[in-house]
């Protein structure tokens, strides 16, 4: 037998590195010149500059710009791909960063390491933004457009995880099946899983085809630091070839046989395989795999309780910091990690000249051009003084904490001391995490005189009010996607209690977002909706995104906020309503969910059919039929597309059109793998080829369902049929 091969996959979200470097291109009519190009790609790094020093708004102006002086120069692609990955990690905002990333997937990018790395975070928008469907199309492409790029392995971990979304475990698995590379006896690498995350395990030996159904395959796993768990792993996929198994890795003491492997900082997991036919004819070998266990660090000044992040430290208080990385806890006692806190000064106008004037002197800086940008390039802030801090371990295991107090003035060389408009950064060195070489994590505050809680109303002070109030907003925005994991998973005392949490938060900041108005107050109205649909509260989901309509009508929330409305008037079983709501997405000329609007048309009036008479349902079903059609025709780039189609084919079936029902069932199953409904397709398609006489296909059709979907409720039926073909097909015995 062939030797197993045995890989260890941390299934965690990716964190991706923007390539900076982009290759020379000759000179074409249709780009920029040289010139251009050097000067776009200074300003892009002066838009990066600013970002280092926390000037995000800044920063992000800067890139626009880029875009919008050099269109024609191969840079702004890079510019493109720093705004969307700010719009995406940071804020969170998934339609704006979609755009800018399939604006760096045109054909026109020269680069296509550039246009893979932007294919694929397309997906991710759409994949965070919960529509799965327009996620498996773009995955897809990347994968048919860019086989050879490592985008491909991720590609292939959100295709997997979206069907995870959705409870189409067996299209999961065989799409994590894909993720990683199988390592091989003589491959030394050493994977990596961050602490807390849980450790996937993959083993591909052939010898699990004989395994009998249900039987599971044992692997241990053993930390240095003494736990020692067994993890029990399935088979899964089509002959049985591949095992899957996982385990939750946890910072703490060793517990062996509690199901969690306990770990620390920097410890080694070692993975171990009983392989027990080899190709050499060996016998019950050990295979292994070793884990490094790794943190990802992270930076925050917070307020006194650490719950929420300050943009502004005062003077004459404590400033508090905190640094979350795994790796530094290494003993059951309270461990220290080292940081520096750097305090900065803004530079003066004229030390921003004379710094110009000395770079350009000696050359490393080139004469400005004519729009004057040469102050972008400059650091605007300056080093006045560093503090070396250590930073004690809390009672939640591989947080680091300190209280520094924060004083007035120069002082002594040991005290942290600063002026008020200067800025205080915690400064981290992340040696080992997921990645590769070490990182700088930093968090930096604004320094002000007074008290936060009694700020007075100043242009500056504003601002940081306003800084609070997004932070708050943020903070309401993750416990509402906790509780949503929690609902996904049927924990819903869980899922209220957080969304209650999320309300709290969000009520107390409306009255004073509606004073600062704006873009604070629309999103704040998107949140507060999101919030009471996930909590039932229909009437009040209604209102509030009704308010949104009106007080912000050219939104870009607009078109969710109406789909949410038709929702809310569909499950209440006022479809009317819904589909004028529905049609009406459909016709918005911009929006990205006219799919979406399309599709739920047909299944309002397919919804309407089968609680109506026999006479009305065939006239509703038709035009079910036409508002699916409408999304194939009229839609191209809907993530709906499949589904739709799927729907067609069952209404020929319905209608005993057999040989139409079987081309439209063979073109899903072959342009559309991740469809939903695969199992009803495969069940419909299977019957219309008994219908027409191919009972072979037939059979073939709902082995398929059998073996792909085993979770299916439709399987057992099936599962009856293939054996009443069976016994059909046998032989009559002698007599």
């Amino acid at each position: 037998m062939p030797y197993a091969v045995l890989s260890l996959l941390a299934f965690l979200p990716v964190a991706t590195l923007l390539p900076v470097a982009v290759a020379q291109q000759p000179a074409a009519a249709e780009r920029g010149s040289i010139v251009e190009d050097r000067a776009a790609r200074k300003l892009l790094q002066a838009g990066d500059a600013r970002l280092e020093v926390g000037e995000n708004e800044k920063a992000l102006e800067i890139w626009k710009s880029v875009i919008e002086r050099y269109p024609r120069s191969p840079v702004r692609f890079e510019a493109h791909l720093r705004l969307a990955d700010h719009l995406l990690k940071e804020l969170r905002q998934f339609d704006k960063a979609r755009a800018h990333y399939q604006a760096a997937a045109r054909e026109t990018n020269p680069d296509d390491k550039l246009r893979a790395y932007a294919f694929l975070n397309t997906g991710t928008c759409y994949y965070e933004a919960g529509r799965y469907g327009n996620c498996f199309k773009i995955m897809r492409q990347v994968i048919e457009n860019f086989p050879a790029s490592s985008e491909v392995n991720e590609a292939y971990y959100y295709i997997g995880l979206g069907h995870f979304k959705q409870g189409h475990y067996s299209r999961a698995i065989e799409a994590l099946e894909k993720v990683g590379t199988a390592l091989s006896d003589n491959d030394a690498r050493i994977e990596k899983v961050e602490a807390g995350k849980r450790l996937f395990i993959k083993i591909d030996d052939r010898d699990f085809a004989i395994l009998e159904p249900g039987e599971q395959v044992e692997v241990i796993c053993q930390t240095k630091t003494g736990d020692r768990e067994k993890v029990l792993c399935d088979t899964v996929g089509r002959n049985a070839k591949i095992t899957l198994g996982s385990i939750v890795t946890q910072l703490g003491s060793p517990e062996p046989g509690n199901g969690i492997l306990e770990v620390r900082g920097g410890d080694l997991i070692t993975v171990t395989y009983l392989d027990r036919h080899t190709t050499d004819k060996g016998t019950n070998e050990q295979r292994l795999k070793e884990v490094l266990v790794v943190g990802n660090g992270i930076a925050r000044i917070a307020d006194g309780t650490y719950q929420h992040d300050l943009q502004a430290a005062v003077l004459g208080k404590r400033l508090h910091l905190q640094v979350s990385d795994a790796d530094h806890d290494l003993t059951p006692q309270a461990d220290r990690l080292a940081a520096t806190v750097h305090v900065y000064s803004r530079k003066t106008a004229d030390e921003i000249d004379e710094e110009i004037a000395e770079r350009v002197a000696n050359g490393e800086l080139e004469e400005a051009p004519e729009d004057g940008t040469l102050k972008d390039l400059i650091d605007p802030l300056k080093l006045v003084r560093s503090l070396p801090v250590q930073l004690r371990e809390s009672a939640e295991n591989g947080v680091f904490r300190l209280a520094v107090p924060l004083q007035p003035g120069s002082g002594v060389a040991d005290a942290l001391h600063a002026d008020p408009g200067q800025v205080v950064r915690l400064v981290y060195l992340d040696k080992r995490h997921l990645g590769e070489d070490s990182l700088t994590r930093t968090a930096e505050a604004r320094v002000i005189e007074g008290n936060l809680g009694e700020m007075r109303v100043t242009r500056t002070e504003i601002s940081d009010e306003e800084l609070q109030l997004k932070t708050r907003l943020r903070t309401a925005t993750a416990l509402t996607q906790v509780g949503n994991h929690y609902k996904e998973f049927g924990l819903k005392e869980k899922a209220d209690l957080k969304y209650g949490e999320a309300l709290i938060v969000c009520e107390g900041i409306l009255e004073e977002a509606r004073k600062a108005g704006g873009k604070l107050l629309e999103e704040t109205y998107v949140q507060l909706w999101r919030i009471y649909f996930a909590m039932d509260e229909l009437n009040l989901a209604l209102a509030m995104s009704r308010r949104l309509q009106t007080e912000f009508p050219t939104s870009a929330f607009v078109d969710e906020a109406m789909l949410q409305q038709a929702h809310v008037e569909r499950k209440r079983g006022n479809f009317s309503r819904a589909i004028g709501l529905y049609s009406s997405i459909a016709k918005l000329p911009n929006s990205s969910l006219r799919g979406e609007g399309q599709f739920f048309v047909g299944e309002c009036y397919e919804e309407m059919a089968l609680k109506s008479t026999a006479e009305q349902a065939s006239r509703l079903f038709e035009k079910a039929f036409l508002a699916y059609q409408a999304v194939y025709e009229n839609f191209p780039e809907s993530g709906r597309i499949g589904d739709a189609v799927a729907k067609m084919a069952a209404f020929y079936y319905q209608k005993e059109d057999y040989a139409r029902a079987v081309d439209v069932f063979e073109n899903v199953l072959a342009d559309y793998p991740d469809a939903n409904f695969l199992d009803v397709i495969l069940f419909n398609y299977g019957r219309c080829l008994y219908k027409l006489g191919r009972r072979q296909e037939a059979r073939r059709r709902f082995d398929q369902l059998i073996n792909d979907f085993p979770e299916s409720e439709i399987a057992p039926e099936a599962k009856k049929i293939v054996d009443a073909l069976k016994k059909a097909a046998a032989p009559a015995p002698a007599e």
